[in-house]
């Protein structure tokens, strides 16, 4: 097996007689095994919940549609995937059949970077309070911490303003189907659901940040169904004064996962 050290480079599939894969930490080339491969109870097991996590993962990634805006590296699948893997080994069932649940087996989604090579923390400290959800779970609240801004904001050079971002997504749980032997999603109706607001443009320039309230609602359904999570994320962009317009920095901030409930 060889570490593909070309970042830019994207292959999947088959070419030759090579294999070209990915994993959380970067794109793999390995050479196609001869003959036919006997694959272990165990590893076939473990392929099926990857199934079911990746199914999981992509459905996720799609609700908080972090790709279109810009918002994840380029190994967010893979890592996300993994640990959609760790909430099905939470589960207590039988190996190769657990249940992928969310809401219950969340802890491994918290604190999860979009970038990981870009912590949030590296932009903004201080973010460590979780979003609440209303009784039905259709609505969410955060508040941001007070925030001295020459202690705990690191800007980019010329960046005169910053402003959160706040969004939450759906996903379902999902479940082994012995008829259809692979992993199904148990409310696919209600998952994939998803909101986003961001923030007034903030003057980095005072000496002391309020905390700001943010609100999100997901759905105009009364609740959300047990057998479904709710996903919510925070960020931050930065932004500079050019000419009396606001200017967004790209390749700056990040952003992460704070509550899953």
């Amino acid at each position: 097996m060889a570490r593909i050290i070309d970042m830019d480079l994207k292959l999947r599939g088959s070419m030759g007689g090579m294999i070209f894969t990915e994993d959380e930490y970067g794109p793999i080339a390995r050479k196609k095994p001869e003959g036919p491969i006997k694959l272990t109870k165990a590893t076939l097991e473990t392929s099926v919940e990857y199934g079911g996590a990746s199914m999981a993962a992509k459905a996720l990634r799609r609700a908080l549609s972090s790709k279109k805006r810009g918002l994840e590296d380029h190994y967010f699948s893979g890592r996300l995937s993994g640990k959609m893997q760790k909430i099905v080994a939470l589960d207590q069932g039988e190996r190769g059949a657990r249940k992928l649940d969310v809401r219950k087996n969340g802890e491994p989604l918290k604190a999860f970077e979009f970038f990981k090579a870009r912590p949030l923390v590296y932009s903004i400290g201080g973010i460590k309070e979780e979003p609440t959800l209303n009784h039905g779970r259709n609505e969410v609240y955060w508040t941001s911490p007070s925030l001295n801004p020459k202690e705990q904001i690191t800007a980019p050079a010329g960046t005169t303003h910053f402003t959160f971002i706040f969004c939450a997504a759906t996903v379902t749980n999902y479940h082994y189907n012995t008829h259809k032997k692979k992993y199904v999603p148990l409310e696919p109706k209600h998952s994939g659901v998803n909101a986003l607001v961001e923030s007034e443009p903030i003057d980095l320039r005072q000496r002391t940040i309020a905390p700001i309230g943010m609100h999100l609602k997901l759905d105009e359904a009364k609740s959300i169904p047990e057998e479904v999570a709710v996903v919510s994320a925070v960020g931050v962009c930065f932004y500079k004064n050019v000419n009396g317009e606001l200017l967004k920095v790209e390749n700056a901030g990040g952003m992460r996962i704070l509550g899953v409930g």
